[in-house]
């Protein structure tokens, strides 16, 4: 993300690195939200064309040696989801170790109502912290930002702009970047946080543009999310 600030210990402890091996033999990397002790939400674009994922959580520094490492079983992505589009961009990882809560993990709790306009919200992760930057950063890093209204995004992106998305822009250039695809978009903070978005794409110009950045709403999704994952 552009203009973030460094993340403090314990403040976002359902924050997940996701470590991914690709079909081509190469890796990428997105983050993700704790839901339960064995399940994390995130991008489904994240997961395609992926064959093995490893989550790091309770994790500030990527290079820290004290986190909690978990292998995923398995991906579960929405069966709508268009790559073309991004339409339906959500997926779960089911972790084959259940993970165990601490001062530095925990689960967060998903909106079950939609979403309004100029709302304050909350984006968080590992991500290039400007158009110029070469890879991710190694300290996590979040932002502020603020719901706008679809009709007024889709100025932006067109028909890309569905229903199951929300839209969100920064005072100034604030904005998810490379990296933070799949990360968690909340609102509150500490224990009354909620889960209200996935981080799914932006503008093609560039993450320090002023465009918009797009979000899978997760109260659109909820049955889909405890009908899979029982959360």
């Amino acid at each position: 993300m552009t203009i973030a600030v460094i993340y403090n210990d314990g403040q976002f402890p359902w924050q997940a690195a996701l470590y991914l091996t690709l079909t081509t033999g190469g890796t990428s990397f997105c983050g993700g939200a704790l839901i339960s002790s064995t399940w994390i939400l995130t991008a489904a674009h994240c997961v395609q064309g992926v064959t093995a994922v490893t989550a790091y959580l309770g994790v500030v520094s990527l290079s820290d040696t004290s986190r909690v490492t978990a292998q995923a079983s398995r991906a579960v992505v929405h069966p709508s989801y268009s790559s073309t589009t991004l339409a339906n961009d959500i997926a779960l990882l089911q972790l084959s170790t259940s993970v165990s809560s601490s001062s530095y993990i925990s689960t967060i709790s998903l909106a079950t109502s939609t979403l309004g306009t100029g709302v304050s919200v909350t984006v968080s992760g590992w991500e290039r912290t400007s158009d110029s930057s070469s890879s991710v950063s190694q300290t996590l890093n979040y932002v502020g930002l603020t719901t706008i209204s679809n009709t007024v995004c889709g100025q932006t992106y067109s028909s890309n702009i569905q229903s199951g998305i929300v839209c969100c822009t920064g005072t100034t250039i604030q904005s998810t970047c490379n990296g933070d695809s799949g990360g968690p978009l909340i609102t509150g903070s500490g224990s009354s946080a909620v889960h209200v978005g996935i981080v799914s794409f932006g503008h093609v110009a560039g993450c320090a543009k002023g465009y918009p950045s797009a979000y899978t709403r997760t109260a659109a999704y909820r049955s889909w999310i405890n009908s899979n994952a029982g959360v």
